[in-house]
């Protein structure tokens, strides 16, 4: 009898360990009976049929895929026509599991999926935009990298139109109906996954196109420098001129107060001088004779005149006058 037990108590605990599971914080398990989904397990302990069910664990947090991660660059073409090197990751999370499974039960990869879709889409808005729009960062422009990369995430999500075709795009050709097709192509509802966020990590250029684009914004930036210079020529010189005229008419209004004072304080003194002489005419006389002198015997000069010219006539001696001498 106990032969008998010991076996069956070790096929029951073998089916016991068997028919359970345990499923980590941060995963589910996806329950397959035939390879069909029949539930989804959350975290904790979990009871399955042993040799029928089969349990798929699958990562249920938030998941990031670089377009580096193959060591492969991605090239995209702007509107100038200008090759583009850009670096990029996306952000996404599986949200229908049952749809999740069905993809990946046919030998597909999400990851591979969703990294096409992202490149065609992204290479669709990268072909509409200048070189200036796509390094723009700004949030409230529609022609910036940041709205680039939200456009992007809701047509993978399937929130909007997909971007047109290449050809339609260069032809200007599209209609509602192959809106509708193009965003089946690019939205990863049907996969199950939703797309959290996708950012552009760097943005090069390759080294034939570089030189060319440096140079470009060096001239641009001497044109701007030569423009700043000319307008501080133009504000400098236009100081100096008025500093100048301020200059001039201080300076003008001082001689023109310099010449009333110099004229009023003239009148004054020939008034003063008028009526000095009114009041004695000899003595007038004889203050001009002696000017008269003054200014005529300068230096050598010689001056042929009668002494009894009426010019001598102060510097006669007066007979009225007593001399002092014996």
């Amino acid at each position: 009898m106990r032969k008998i037990i010991i076996p069956f108590v070790i096929i029951l605990i073998g089916v016991l360990f068997s028919s359970i599971y345990v499923v980590e914080e941060g995963t589910k398990g996806i329950v397959l009976r035939f390879n069909k989904m029949i539930a989804l397990s959350e975290p904790g302990l979990h009871f399955k049929v042993p040799g029928i069910d089969n349990v798929r664990i699958v990562d249920a947090k938030i998941q990031t895929t670089d377009s580096s991660k193959n060591g492969m660059e991605q090239k995209f073409i702007n509107r100038e026509k200008n090759y583009l090197i850009v670096d990029y990751f996306v952000q996404w999370k599986i949200t229908d599991f049952k749809r999740y499974y069905e993809t990946i039960a046919g030998g597909n990869s999400i990851e591979d999926l969703l990294m096409a879709r992202l490149n065609g889409r992204l290479r669709a808005e990268i072909g509409k935009l200048d070189i200036i729009d796509i390094i723009n960062d700004a949030n409230t422009e529609m022609k910036s990298r940041n709205s680039l990369m939200l456009r992007v995430k809701d047509a993978l999500n399937g929130k909007q139109p997909n971007a047109k075709s290449d050809e339609n795009i260069s032809n200007g050709q599209f209609d509602d109906q192959s809106e509708g097709n193009l965003e089946k192509i690019t939205s990863m509802r049907a996969f199950g996954v939703e797309v959290i966020d996708v950012r552009i990590k760097q943005i090069d250029f390759p080294a034939a196109v570089s030189k060319s684009i440096y140079d470009r914004m060096s001239e641009e930036r001497k044109v701007f420098a030569r423009d700043k210079r000319f307008q501080g020529y133009k504000k400098a010189e236009e100081i100096r001129a008025q500093s100048r005229l301020t200059a001039t008419k201080i300076l003008s209004e001082a001689e023109k107060q310099a010449r009333i004072i110099r004229g009023e304080g003239d009148a004054n003194a020939a008034k003063i001088y008028a009526d000095t002489f009114s009041k004695d005419f000899e003595f007038f006389s004889f203050i001009r004779s002696l000017k008269a002198y003054e200014q005529s015997f300068k230096e050598n000069d010689i001056m042929v005149i009668s002494p009894d010219s009426e010019f001598f006539r102060y510097m006669k001696l007066n007979p009225n006058i007593k001399s002092d001498k014996k």
